[in-house]
């Protein structure tokens, strides 16, 4: 393709970054750059940029950053650019019809899961959580929806075993970057058309909560490993131990044939006994600390066999 697209980019989380910096190095038009506004972080001590924010302005791009898309200023700004497509990636608000209807071949969006599976707020996490093997990435046209709009093309990627949240993330940013350039390329050219997604299959990742994050140890430990795994490195998997809020973030299964209640510390290494089996915690945080190996951090705070995980935030 010659022809460069003139494009407007909406993102916001570091998930969005490669497939900015991609379509930039393809030399396309990126005529400005839509991201939610700083926010505070670390208690609200201080104001963070979001990285497509930070990676614009350190590549002299054109950057707003609006409380809401449906000001009439910004709208007659965006029309003024006559785009030709708007780029969609992790923005976190809903792009109202009046944005959606202004560039030529519409919104694409880069959603970073298999569609229909997992439409919504957090599908990465839900997916480690929920023990699938398999994601990746799908390039839509959007409608007025959630994540219900026809499909371009989509990547599939295996979940493997030990995945987190981060390194997972850091997979589907890379691959998804370079799907959707060349989607965008061949969509131009007429080389795909969009199909509508199934009916059957759909599900939906609903953001995480608070309640999401607190670990039960009643379950069985694949499920309450793959909570810390898809929690991990944040918001975090949180547990209570010594009066303490700690947070979990990375383990290990353990068989165990244990008839302890579960939540019991079964070895002084932090082996905690689950609803089925058991697992040992590798990594922890306490409250106002850095992230540690637990075998540090219990050379300080030390644990023993017997004590049990408590109940209540």
């Amino acid at each position: 393709m010659s022809k460069k697209l003139r494009i407007c980019f909406f993102g916001s989380p570091l998930f969005a970054v490669p497939s900015l910096d991609k379509l930039r190095k393809a030399e396309h038009e990126i005529l400005c750059v839509i991201t939610q506004p700083p926010k505070p972080a670390n208690r609200g001590k201080k104001i963070y940029k979001q990285p497509v924010q930070e990676y614009a302005e350190k590549n002299g791009m054109k950057i707003f950053s609006p409380e809401n898309l449906y000001e009439e200023e910004l709208l007659v700004f965006l029309r003024s650019l006559k785009l030709e497509v708007i780029v969609v990636v992790a923005y976190g608000k809903i792009i109202p019809k009046s944005v959606l209807e202004l560039p030529v071949l519409g919104c694409i969006n880069l959603h970073a899961s298999l569609l229909p599976r997992w439409r919504g707020a957090a599908p990465i996490q839900r997916a480690i959580m929920s023990g699938d093997d398999k994601t990746g990435v799908t390039v839509m046209l959007m409608d007025e929806g959630l994540d219900t709009g026809p499909i371009l093309k989509s990547s599939e990627i295996k979940i493997n075993m030990n995945d987190s949240y981060i390194n997972l993330e850091n997979r589907l940013a890379t691959r998804g970057a370079t799907l959707l350039n060349n989607t965008i390329i061949d969509f131009y050219n007429g080389k795909i058309s969009p199909f509508s997604q199934k009916l059957k299959g759909v599900t939906y990742a609903d953001k995480i909560l608070k309640k999401d994050e607190i670990i039960d140890w009643s379950l069985d430990s694949f499920s309450i490993f793959k909570k810390i795994k898809s929690l991990s490195p944040y918001p975090g998997a949180k547990a209570k131990l010594k009066g303490e809020i700690i947070k979990i973030l990375d383990a290990q299964i353990v068989p165990s044939d244990s008839n302890e209640e579960s939540g019991t510390i079964l070895s002084n290494d932090l082996c905690i006994k689950c609803g089925k089996e058991s697992i040992k915690v590798l990594t922890v945080q306490r409250p106002g600390k850095k992230i540690m190996s637990c075998k540090d951090v219990l050379n300080g705070w030390p644990v023993t066999s017997g004590m049990k995980m408590e109940i209540g935030f």
